[in-house]
């Protein structure tokens, strides 16, 4: 889960700064990818830091922040995602900022999918480019290719 606190000012002309929640469980994150795009993880990843298809950025990034909007319960069991409560954030100010920022900056817009995945993916993405700092996106590819193979795996989605 993604806690991000964005600052902006809202319709009455007040300044306002609210941290808005964002996360994408297994299931979820498995059926975007099955389902929606049939896109890897990394072939996401490198999306963000390498379209310059500006209307495909967009609305690949408003798919994202939709579909991980959502209100943590107080007790933490739950994330809910309600039509209703993602409405008042799209019509707010603070999406709009949020939009603007992730379109603006390709380095911040990958971060921002890589915090809304679930903590042991963000983990091992992490890991994986800590290991591998210079990796190019088509060796990552063929190295996670090669790695399912010997770990006998087979991928979730291909390109």
């Amino acid at each position: 889960m993604y806690a991000k606190t964005i600052k902006y000012t809202d319709y009455n002309d007040v300044a306002r700064e609210e941290t808005f929640y964002f996360n994408l469980n297994r299931a979820e994150l498995l059926k975007m990818m099955v389902t929606d795009s049939d896109a890897t993880l990394d072939q996401v990843f490198e999306y963000f830091q390498q379209t310059r298809n500006g209307a495909k950025l967009l609305a690949m990034i408003e798919d994202l922040i939709k579909a991980s909007f959502g209100i943590k319960s107080p007790d933490g069991k739950a994330f809910i995602k309600k039509q209703e409560y993602l409405d008042m954030f799209v019509q707010s100010e603070a999406y709009s900022e949020l939009l603007t920022e992730l379109l603006n900056d390709a380095d911040k817009a990958a971060d921002f999918f890589v915090k809304i995945l679930p903590k042991n993916l963000q983990e091992d993405v992490d890991k994986f480019y800590r290991e591998h700092p210079n990796i190019t996106p088509s060796e990552a590819r063929k190295l996670a290719a090669e790695s399912s193979v010997e770990a006998n795996v087979t991928p979730i989605a291909s390109a």
